[in-house]
């Protein structure tokens, strides 16, 4: 017999509750943003592997992120998502510290960065899912503004991460992972601040068998065209654009431009920037009526974008096409979100949400052991040409066979 509490209505939230959400997602954004940069550097400029070792790297770190990742969706939508960040904030302390101390004692090798990553990428793969569900339930106002205002203020508070990736040369690698390990663990203060019983689900919508409800998620996924057709071609558009940022753009930088740890870290802060202005551009003209349709603008903007890449212009062109390539990823990624996080049903949106957040974050390695044994093969050019090409065929596809230009958010 359940309680009538099972049946109340949920408890309004405050506005220290988005406070607290959005500064606990904003550290840990810093936090996770300074664990790619340092994987990045020491992969390429530490141990100086080659693309296809650096690829093959980033796919074997992201593997256990891609299962837990939907577990997480899963537990998202049963259990009290303040008390379940917390203690994801807190385990992600540990591995920072950890390999600060097996650096300082024998030293760095690729191994260790695997193992390092993957200890990080298998805790921030389950976290995704129900921090993206929890926005819904501590927001003030519209949805689409909330997205875009999250998004824009954890990318701008993220950016603190990637300079001190820069700083490693001057600090030293295992200072920058103490203060990592800082930046996760500051991250639960925040999320503490979140009223207790304000994100727990009703009882009568809590699943008894995860599995069950994982495949109820897969199929509801497929009864919303629109938010399946996005996932799909968001999908698609992360291999080769993700998968570009992570290994051919870091070879770009580091191989024709001479680049140190310094200047790539401050080349990173360029690309962020952009995807911040964007979003803070996108903040105008939301709710949006037709974010399907930007969307799919957004793929045609890339292929000039990697045009320019490809032929290796001057620096100052470059970092112009940089900037660039962060506004249209910023845009690309906001207005898929917009879409996700809108239409996917409250009962299954933390699932719904795993599976676009897999589908994006498992591309990058995908992308990136593609494109990393592209570059041995055929140099740093190469790599950009897949996602030019790939970017016009979305477009294409995007218009010709699904809804997402002509439909208005909204309807049916």
């Amino acid at each position: 017999m359940s309680s009538t509490s099972d049946f109340s209505p949920q408890p309004l939230p405050r506005r220290r509750d988005f406070a607290g959400y959005l500064g606990g997602s904003a550290l840990w954004m810093a936090g996770v943003n300074l664990q790619q940069f340092l994987v990045t550097w020491m992969l390429v400029g530490i141990l100086a592997e080659p693309g296809t070792r650096v690829g093959l790297a980033q796919f074997l770190i992201a593997l256990p992120g891609f299962a837990l990742m939907l577990f997480g969706g899963s537990i998202g939508d049963r259990r009290d998502g303040r008390s379940l960040l917390i203690g994801i904030h807190l385990l992600a302390f540990a591995p920072p510290l950890l390999m600060a101390a097996g650096t300082a004692a024998v030293g760095l090798s690729y191994l260790s960065v695997i193992l390092f990553g993957i200890c990080v990428a298998a805790v921030a793969g389950f976290s995704e899912p129900p921090r993206s569900a929890l926005l819904n339930r501590v927001t003030h106002g519209h949805i689409h503004r909330t997205v875009v205002l999250t998004t824009t203020v954890s990318a701008t508070i993220g950016l603190a991460g990637t300079w001190l990736g820069g700083r490693i040369d001057t600090f030293g690698l295992q200072w920058i992972l103490v203060a990592q390990a800082l930046l996760f663990g500051s991250g639960a203060l925040a999320m503490a601040i979140i009223a207790p019983g304000l994100t727990r689900m009703p009882a009568t919508s809590r699943p008894s068998k995860p599995l069950r409800e994982l495949a109820d998620g897969f199929r509801v996924l497929w009864r919303t065209p629109n938010v399946r057709d996005v996932i799909g071609l968001n999908f698609l558009s992360s291999i080769f654009n993700a998968g570009a940022w992570f290994v051919v753009y870091p070879f770009l930088v580091t191989r024709v431009y001479a680049a140190d740890a310094a200047l790539l870290a401050i080349l990173v802060i360029v690309f962020f920037a952009g995807s911040i202005a964007s979003n803070l551009g996108l903040l105008r003209f939301v709710p949006m009526a037709r974010p399907g349709r930007l969307f799919l603008i957004m793929q045609i903007t890339r292929v000039v974008l990697f045009a320019i890449l490809w032929a290796q212009p001057p620096l100052w062109l470059m970092i112009a096409a940089t900037i660039g390539w962060g506004m249209n990823m910023g845009i690309t990624s906001t207005t898929a979100r917009m879409m996700v996080q809108s239409g996917a049903p409250e009962a299954h949106r933390s699932r719904v949400l795993s599976i676009f957040i897999l589908g994006t974050l498992s591309a990058a390695p995908l992308g990136a052991i593609l494109l990393g044994t592209l570059v041995d093969l055929a140099g740093v050019r190469a790599g950009f040409v897949p996602g030019l090409a790939v970017s016009m065929i979305i477009f294409v596809v995007g218009i010709t066979a699904t809804r997402l230009w002509s439909e208005r958010e909204g309807t049916t």
